[in-house]
């Protein structure tokens, strides 16, 4: 159980997010400032934010139920987000901070035309409230889990702080809360829950003959869970609004790819962690009703007075990080490939700064009713990435990777692909594998098709960027 003094911590944890909120705003002054963060961040703190980002509720309560239910195999979870940041590092990180693009659907515009910016439009902003869903669904576990609150006032509280925070400071709000998110995050569950488990379960050995030998297989969660989270995560991080928009507000393009990179082995290791909390929990509780409370039941059973409280707000600090980025994502959406293409396109600095904060506040509300529908962390997940991954990741990486190719190839694709993941969420459910696999082949072999029948090819506008630059 906690005690008065943990709570007081996890109080001053949110004190601390709200006071940080509402600071940056001396720092917002532009549409830029707000959406990212006046494209000025050094190495020491790009890294953290884009590690902050990458890493939230998914692999933190996520990881620690995988780790509880399938053992050391539930690393593929995090395995695949730092492999997809790691890739996205060499692939295009150092094209993308080059750019002056607010989204990426103005790359999806400038190769494929407007009806397909459309699409990826709609696309993108699926995935990123979906994210936002995570999220909240996530710190309303933790806060249900730790205060004994109802789950739905449990993500009212913690989802209103971030929307709150990111709401009033936008990117500059964002970045400040991410670093020192990223702090207590690597300090509460890489450093500390890591060492108090293995002290608490009696050393390594213990552990690893204590737990079914099903544990300790790498492939025990299954081929078929291995590959989807290959399929949702590589493509996904390569090609995320919430990703790009964090590397645009990179000084430059070494900065960019070298903090990508390091965020992507940090992210492995922060999994590993978590997984590790998952299997020591088993051990002690192998009939906990309800694995997603593997994370907090670890915490009040292996962690002193005191830490208890910091590794819950690192907790939290892992969600809420990624929550106000892709909050933030979905209002750039709104305000970059909407509002300013239909109804405004010239509007001057501080009405666009107006604007983004109503965005922001709206996306907020409907991801706190989305996630009270939902209330399912990996549910949410495998939604914001089936479309994502398997409807935009072929024409975006094709753009990157081709010289020249036919503008029609990425529009047929992102309309077959998007036909094929909806029409198999609504045969096969949203637990399904089968919308992001089946999206990716049709997508992939209706851009080949397409792509070798036209003669119309134009060179991507991605390589005439890089050398403008």
């Amino acid at each position: 159980m906690l005690t008065t003094f943990d709570y007081g911590i996890i109080i001053l944890y949110f004190i601390v997010m709200i006071s940080i909120g509402i600071i940056s705003t001396k720092f917002t002054k532009t549409k830029e400032d707000y959406l990212v963060a006046g494209r000025r961040l050094g190495f020491p703190m790009f890294f953290g934010c884009m590690a902050a980002l990458a890493i939230g509720g998914a692999a933190t309560v996520g990881g620690a139920k995988l780790g509880y239910t399938f053992g050391v195999s539930g690393i593929w979870l995090a395995g695949s987000l730092g492999l997809g940041l790691i890739a996205l590092g060499f692939l295009v990180s150092s094209k993308l901070s080059k750019m002056k693009a607010l989204s990426i659907n103005e790359v999806i515009e400038n190769n494929y035309g407007k009806s397909a910016r459309i699409f990826s439009s709609l696309l993108t902003f699926v995935y990123t409230m979906m994210m936002s869903v995570v999220q909240v669904v996530s710190v309303g576990a933790i806060i249900s889990g730790i205060m004994g609150w109802n789950t739905q006032i449990s993500m009212l509280v913690g989802g209103g702080i971030v929307i709150f925070y990111t709401f009033i400071g936008g990117m500059w709000s964002v970045s400040m809360t991410d670093i020192i998110q990223f702090v207590i995050k690597t300090l509460g569950i890489v450093i500390l829950i890591p060492i108090f488990a293995i002290v608490k379960m009696g050393g390594i050995h213990h552990i690893l003959t204590s737990v079914p030998q099903s544990h300790l297989s790498i492939t025990g969660i299954g081929y078929d869970s291995i590959v989807m989270y290959l399929l949702m995560y590589i493509p996904g991080l390569i090609i995320g609004q919430d990703i790009w928009q964090r590397i645009f507000t990179a000084r430059n393009g070494k900065i960019a790819k070298r903090g990508t990179i390091l965020a992507g082995f940090y992210s492995m290791i922060y999994g590993a962690a978590a997984i590790l909390l998952g299997m020591c929990v088993y051990i002690a509780l192998p009939s906990l009703k309800d694995p997603q409370n593997a994370f907090v039941s670890g915490v009040s059973l292996f962690l002193p007075i005191g830490l208890k409280g910091f590794v819950i707000a690192a907790a939290m600090a892992a969600t809420m990080s990624v929550a106000s980025g892709s909050i933030l994502a979905s209002s750039t959406i709104l305000y970059n490939d909407v509002y300013t293409r239909f109804i405004n396109k010239n509007p001057d600095e501080k009405k666009s700064i107006v604007i983004n904060r109503l965005f922001a506040c709206l996306i907020g509300i409907g991801v706190m009713i989305i996630a009270f529908l939902i209330q399912d962390v990996l549910t949410a997940l495998d939604m914001a990435y089936a479309y994502l991954s398997g409807c935009v990741f072929v024409p975006v990486l094709a753009a990157f990777v081709l010289k020249k190719f036919s503008p029609k190839a990425g529009l047929v694709s992102l309309f077959l692909s998007t036909i094929v993941v909806s029409g198999t969420f609504f045969k096969y459910g949203v637990d399904s594998n089968y919308p992001i696999i089946f999206g990716i082949i049709v997508g992939l072999l209706a851009y080949i098709i397409v792509n070798s029948i036209d003669k119309n090819k134009v060179e991507s506008a991605i390589d005439k960027e890089e050398n403008i630059a």
